[in-house]
């Protein structure tokens, strides 16, 4: 399911509505230039104890951070989470401040064996 311009009770609904089954929440841009499409977004992901990781792209890889939130959502976590969610929907200049991001370095992260090859930015 995808909308535009979802409403901040559409994304708050959409967050509450991760569950074990439905673990991921992505948010995407799509006002940027074609040649970008894709690579603006942030993600939520729920883990098997409800806490949450999150993940932002700002363009290009070097601009790749992730953050943990280790409260679990039922237990104040959103509470952490969905100020992020929609600040950044928003454009809020202090949604980062939130959270301490970690850049995410896929040479370091990446699933794949040494035998696999993936192109750097």
């Amino acid at each position: 399911m995808s909308w535009e311009d979802p409403s901040e009770q559409q994304i708050q609904r959409l967050y509450a509505g991760l569950n074990l089954r439905r673990r991921f929440l992505v948010l995407e841009r799509l006002d940027v230039p074609p040649s970008e499409s894709g690579e603006h977004y942030l993600q939520v992901r729920l883990n098997d104890d409800l806490t949450v990781e999150i993940e932002y792209r700002d363009g290009s890889a070097a601009a790749h951070y992730r953050a943990g939130v280790d409260v679990p959502s039922d237990q104040g976590g959103s509470e952490i989470v969905e100020p992020v969610l929609l600040g950044w929907a928003a454009e809020r200049a202090d949604w980062r401040a939130r959270l301490p991001w970690t850049r995410w370095d896929v040479m370091r992260e990446c699933p794949w064996d040494e035998n696999s090859t993936i192109d750097e930015e």
